[in-house]
């Protein structure tokens, strides 16, 4: 973790063991990204009137409302653990050679994610059904937003010197802030 401190650290640059462990960690981001998918549309759905179904109780088959502390238990859970995930991502993508524009658009996009995955079950359950949409939109910035970041980064730290030179941002070497 020293190295984050230094400025203009890159991921490429660190040594093997280094870039070993934070490989493994992105590796089972991967079948993490996937869980998420599968356990979120798997229980409610894709379309926006399942994902109501869902937490408001349908109407068409015997399923009731999420009660408030079912919505309690999720929610602690995801908040103590998709911050600390998407911060760790963060961290490993500001250290590759990407524009900090697309770091930071990376970064917002994957934590506003990560809002609406937590705040929308409340908002659909408890304001409107059409809260479902923003939820739906949530599961897709917070997965697809991680996707890229775990993709990036790996590419970063493992691509072949012309493919890097691709999401290089001209003029910044990292962590500069320019």
């Amino acid at each position: 973790m020293q190295s984050f401190s230094r400025r203009g650290f890159q991921l490429r640059s660190a040594s093997l063991e280094t870039r070993v462990a934070y490989t493994g960690f992105l590796l089972l981001m991967l079948p993490g990204i996937a869980t998420l998918v599968a356990l979120s549309v798997g229980r409610a759905g894709f379309s926006p009137a399942a994902i109501a179904g869902y937490y408001r109780g349908g109407l068409t088959e015997m399923s009731f409302p999420k009660t408030f502390w079912q919505l309690m238990e999720v929610s602690h859970f995801h908040l103590f653990s998709v911050p600390v995930v998407v911060l760790v991502l963060a961290h490993l993508l500001f250290a590759t050679p990407t524009s900090t524009r697309l770091r930071l658009w990376l970064t917002v996009v994957t934590f506003a994610g990560a809002f609406l995955e937590v705040a929308g079950p409340w908002a659909v359950r408890y304001l409107a059904a059409a809260f479902a949409i923003l939820l739906l939109a949530g599961w897709i910035l917070l997965a697809g937003g991680s996707l890229a970041i775990v993709a990036v980064t790996l590419l970063s730290m493992w691509g072949p010197p012309k493919w890097v030179a691709l999401i290089a941002s001209p003029g910044e070497n990292g962590l500069d802030g320019r």
